[in-house]
């Protein structure tokens, strides 16, 4: 059985992580799930800066430092895979969001699709609708048994 691999995006870090957020229990059954199937999670610097950012505006400094703390010790055991977007992979980036004729696709989004291409992306956890363009699973799409 191949391992899936999953990207994880801000929308679904901060559902995860705030009990306040309308997609909390479908997001943390959804993360359970993939937990308890082995499977490969990824996500990259820029989503968690973001998922940062709005976690110290939504709920407070204290959890945004724990939800680091997370990332940090779920790297170090393998739970979880960091892609970095470099100097490089942000000048393809750049340069495929300026040559992109679609006005719903911010930046964000390019170096999102940059690490699906790079980590080959099996599926999108994600509840931002835009990042269907991209012709991935978005998951959770309905609810799991």
């Amino acid at each position: 059985m191949k391992i899936t691999t999953t990207f994880i995006d801000t929308s679904a870090w901060l559902a995860i992580i705030d009990p306040s957020n309308p997609d909390h229990f479908r997001a943390k059954t959804y993360f359970e799930y993939l937990l308890e199937r082995d499977a490969k999670l990824v996500t990259n610097n820029i989503v968690i800066d973001e998922t940062l950012d709005a976690l110290k505006q939504i709920q407070g400094v204290e959890l945004a430092a724990k939800f680091n703390q997370i990332v940090d010790e779920a790297l170090l055991t393998i739970k979880l895979r960091m892609d970095w977007i470099s100097r490089r992979i942000r000048r393809t980036a750049i340069n495929n969001f300026l040559r992109s004729s679609n006005p719903s696709l911010r930046m964000r989004h390019f170096f999102i699709k940059e690490t699906l291409k790079r980590k080959k992306v099996d599926i999108i956890f994600s509840f931002d609708q835009t990042l269907s363009e991209f012709n991935l699973p978005l998951m959770p799409q309905a609810e799991l048994k």
